[in-house]
């Protein structure tokens, strides 16, 4: 009996031997003769970042108090306190939303208040779902939110407005303490108005609401830049690149072409990343033939906000993080059902205005991220610092356009053709819908982020320099590419 047992062992350990002499002998031969560097056949898990969260991406445009008047004053990160008193106005408060007419929006927008502004596109019942808001009843009649504002002192009701489809409504619940912040806010603004219509600088001759600064001071000067580093492929480049082929980057097709251009194909070309010359990074899926269901726009954004966990898509390849605002959104993009999401990037809490393309751009049909594009700039800490300089007054931003217009206005009739109408200095002003300063990117190569005020004329982004208001370039209308 027991040399029936010592048989059998020995015959089994004969068997575990032989099945491990047959996995070293293939895994040398795949060494010795193949082409894939022995570290490569060890499986390395892709890199992991960070999700951004839906309440982080839906900011507007920017926050405005007004004062009362034509006085005003911008209020900087004051979106999360706003919605902070919503969301407390909303709990057990059976709140409801009825439209009315532009003219009594007109008319309580002369009222001392805050107000949110959006330019992309955003539904009402999203901007409530991602920050919590209990459900208001109607709010789904709210296409896209253009601005939400709150009155002072009129603690029972907010006010919301879509000026896509030109329609106007007051959210109403009980009294409460709710909107306290946002009262003391505006009580703390008094005295430090900075911000005027340009209907007021142009003593009411021209009807435009944009709101223009007094004078505007600004600690930023230029700062080098280089694009992303995607063509070098380096460690953390190709670690990028593997992560949108799962366990399949083995049997990936890569073509490198004459220019520097990296092409990765998988799956008959279904799914193809291209790692551009230029340092650009993009991703094609090949969608199913099948029309794809229509997705929620906060479905859609959380699919972008996964996808950004798991490819980075705002972490440069060398450089410091950049800050995602969301710069433009289309509904059914190529004739496509589903959405598509151009974010922009901030760079030490100001702006990257780009002349060409766009920062990241998403496409997300039939439930999934079906293109992605980043196009990203390495700025190093220490050379940004080393650019900020004590605050100083800059170019007056009105005075840009009484400067540089005729520029302006050869730019407006080279574009829009017959549709640029007057092109005098009173219609100018009429056309501009917004200032802004930060840094604007001039072409695809390495150089300089310079300092420089950006504004919107006609629907074309206009750029002068920071301090001397010289033109710096311009470009019309998004640029987000697409698969």
């Amino acid at each position: 009996m027991n040399a029936s047992r010592a048989t059998k062992l020995v015959e089994t350990v004969k068997s575990m031997i032989l099945v491990v002499l047959f996995a070293l002998t293939i895994l040398l031969l795949y060494f010795f003769w193949g082409s894939t560097p022995f570290k490569d056949l060890i499986r390395e898990n892709p890199p992991q970042y960070e999700t951004i969260g839906l309440a982080a991406m839906l900011q507007p445009d920017y926050v405005c108090i007004h004062l009362g008047g034509e006085s005003y004053a911008v209020a900087e990160k004051k979106f999360s306190m706003m919605m902070d008193c919503v969301r407390a106005f909303s709990e057990s408060r059976n709140l409801s939303i009825q439209s009315i007419e532009k003219e009594g929006y007109d008319e309580i927008s002369k009222y001392r208040s805050m107000k949110a502004v959006f330019s992309y596109y955003v539904p009402f019942s999203a901007i409530c779902e991602a920050f919590g808001v209990d459900r208001i009843a109607g709010a789904d009649s709210v296409d896209a939110l253009s601005e939400l504002v709150y009155i002072a002192d009129f603690d029972d009701q907010m006010y919301v407005a879509d000026k896509r489809a030109n329609k106007y409504y007051r959210v109403t619940g009980s009294s409460s303490d709710s909107f306290r912040a946002l009262k003391e806010e505006i009580d703390a603004a008094e005295g430090r108005a900075s911000y005027f219509p340009l209907a007021t600088y142009m003593g009411g001759e021209v009807d435009n609401s944009a709101l223009c600064p007094v004078s505007h001071e600004s600690s930023i000067n230029g700062a080098p830049f280089e694009p992303d580093g995607f063509s070098k492929q380096d460690e953390k480049a190709t670690g990028i690149v593997k992560s949108f082929f799962s366990d399949n980057f083995d049997f990936v097709k890569r073509i490198e072409e004459k220019n520097g251009t990296t092409i990765y194909m998988y799956g008959y070309g279904r799914t193809v990343v291209i790692a551009h010359s230029d340092g650009a990074l993009e991703f094609k899926r090949e969608d199913d033939d099948r029309a794809a269901a229509q997705i929620r726009y906060l479905d859609a954004l959380e699919r972008v906000d996964a996808f950004i966990a798991a490819h980075g898509a705002f972490e440069p390849i060398y450089g410091m993080e950049l800050t995602p605002y969301v710069k433009d959104v289309t509904i059914d993009p190529g004739g496509k059902r589903g959405f598509r999401f151009v974010f922009g990037v901030e760079i030490g809490g100001s702006r990257v205005f780009y002349q060409s393309g766009e920062p990241v751009v998403f496409d997300v049909i039939g439930g999934r991220v079906s293109y992605f594009k980043r196009d990203l700039i390495n700025v190093n800490s220490s050379d940004l610092s080393a650019s900020i300089g004590k605050n100083r007054v800059v170019f007056p931003a009105f005075d840009l356009l009484w400067a540089n217009l005729e520029y302006v206005a050869d730019v407006l009739e080279e574009n829009l053709q017959a549709g640029a109408g007057d092109t005098s200095f009173d219609g100018v002003v009429g056309k501009v819908s917004r200032f802004e300063c930060g840094y604007v990117r001039a072409g695809q190569d390495a150089g300089s982020l310079e300092a420089a005020w950006a504004v919107t004329i006609g629907g074309i982004d206009f750029y002068f320099g920071l301090d001397d208001g010289v033109p710096m370039g311009y470009r019309q209308g998004q640029q987000g590419g697409g698969g």
